[in-house]
């Protein structure tokens, strides 16, 4: 196998020490979710959930182009270039009309030192590959969701030609340049004894690879009577599960929504509005009085004012031990004043 597994490790790389590094005057991630829709309804996921049993998550399907650059152009105000631009959110980035365009304005106005997408790869052709490594992508992140046509259908509700799939990632690959290129499939997607199937299906046709963790993210979600789990004992990556009720997402990352609207973490609900990046620039929400005071709820433990706060768990399950900030609250809460 060509690839280099890396369970246990986030995508991204070594963290930073983040209560030591705050305040930030330059947010590590800002993640660009362009798409409230999706071509899968995989039963781990917010998207299996009727429209009518989730609470509010954006008011439109698409993030407009032009919306789109005055952010990016936003991200220019800041002291640093971000440390990573991400596509991601509730839904499946490639049904962008588009994406390639994004990438490429971003790479082009310099804002990020990593532009990654995160996928589930099904909507990937061979032209549009070629359009994203044009672009300038630095990452493409892979969600495989099984190592069968059947495992396919069963997660997503679809049905996927799982050679055709290989193919096109195998394609992006091998014409990748400077783009790496992730594969991740979670635990519930695959049977113990069909590890090594999966690492001989997609070893040698990306960088890095990993089997990750089934995270209780969907609250609407029964998953212990669903995946049959008696405990959520590790986090997505496999580490051990922390402590923690600092939730650290928006102490250095924001999220746009679909219609402009600036949120503090990556809920798949949306858990409060700081401001609208078509009304204000994104400098300026990052650092006003709207985000200081959520991230005051945060450290005074005052966050179940916020509903989706007071159910979210979300957060224990995406951080590593450089995120905590528990021992922390003290000292941080003066610069948030």
């Amino acid at each position: 196998m060509k690839a280099i597994r890396i369970d246990g490790q986030t995508p991204g790389g070594k963290r930073t020490n983040l209560a030591q590094a705050l305040p930030l005057d330059t947010p590590y991630i800002v993640q660009v979710f362009p798409v409230y829709a999706c071509n899968f309804s995989c039963e781990y996921c917010i998207h299996s959930v009727p429209l009518n049993e989730r609470s509010y998550i954006a008011d439109k399907k698409m993030l407009e182009l032009g919306v789109y650059k005055k952010c990016i152009d936003d991200l220019t105000r800041f002291p640093q270039p971000i440390k990573m631009l991400r596509f991601a959110g509730t839904g499946e980035p490639l049904l962008h009309p588009n994406i390639t365009e994004m990438v490429a304005y971003a790479k082009e106005k310099g804002v990020a030192k990593s532009i990654d997408i995160v996928t589930n790869g099904a909507l990937l052709t061979k032209k549009l590959a070629d359009k994203l490594i044009s672009a300038g992508l630095s990452k493409l992140r892979i969600s495989i969701q099984g190592v069968t046509e059947k495992q396919y259908k069963n997660i997503t509700q679809r049905e996927v030609n799982l050679e055709e799939l290989v193919q096109n990632i195998s394609y992006f690959y091998k014409n990748r340049k400077e783009t790496q290129v992730y594969i991740k499939i979670i635990d519930c997607a695959i049977e113990k004894n069909e590890e090594t199937l999966f690492f001989d299906m997609f070893g040698d046709i990306c960088d890095t690879i990993a089997i990750e963790h089934l995270l209780p993210a969907v609250p609407q979600i029964d998953y212990k009577s669903k995946f049959n789990v008696t405990t959520h004992a590790v986090t997505q990556n496999g580490n051990k599960l922390l402590e923690t009720q600092v939730c650290p997402q928006p102490f250095y990352m924001m999220q746009i929504n679909p219609e402009g609207n600036i949120v503090p973490c990556c809920a798949m609900e949306t858990t409060t509005i700081l401001g609208n990046c078509t009304e204000v620039s994104l400098y300026d929400i990052w650092n006003g009085k709207e985000f200081n005071s959520f991230r005051l709820k945060q450290l005074s433990n005052q966050k179940n004012e916020y509903p989706i706060c007071r159910t979210c768990s979300q957060y224990r399950y995406m951080m590593s031990e450089e995120d905590l900030l528990d021992k922390e609250v003290k000292r941080l809460i003066d610069f948030y004043l």
